[in-house]
């Protein structure tokens, strides 16, 4: 799944920005009462590769991933599991990404 977002900011305010609020971006994108456990970003020049754990109940699912920042968009790149495509659908969780991403930009 990709999602590319305009920032409208310099490129280091974008990725100073997205860096703060890694966290926030995805905790909104997987609902409530689904825990973010495992969380790890790393950033290599503007990309930042993230990796998180998303579990509710006894199911855990990982999630893996990039933003890349340019001077004009953020782009996310999501691998998403066939559990979170088939239950929850590439269109809601790219609409609750960009929706994330227009509250942190």
């Amino acid at each position: 799944m990709t999602v590319i977002f305009p920032h409208h900011r310099t490129k280091a305010e974008a990725i100073s920005i997205i860096d703060k609020g890694s966290s926030d971006l995805f905790s909104g994108v997987v609902g409530s009462g689904v825990e973010l456990a495992d969380q790890k970003k790393e950033w290599n020049g503007s990309t930042m590769n993230f990796s998180f754990t998303g579990r509710l109940g006894f199911v855990s699912v990982p999630i893996t991933g990039a933003i890349s920042v340019d001077d004009v968009n953020a782009v996310v790149v999501c691998n998403l599991p066939p559990m979170v495509q088939n239950f929850i659908g590439e269109d809601k969780v790219s609409a609750s990404i960009e929706k994330q991403l227009q509250r942190l930009l």
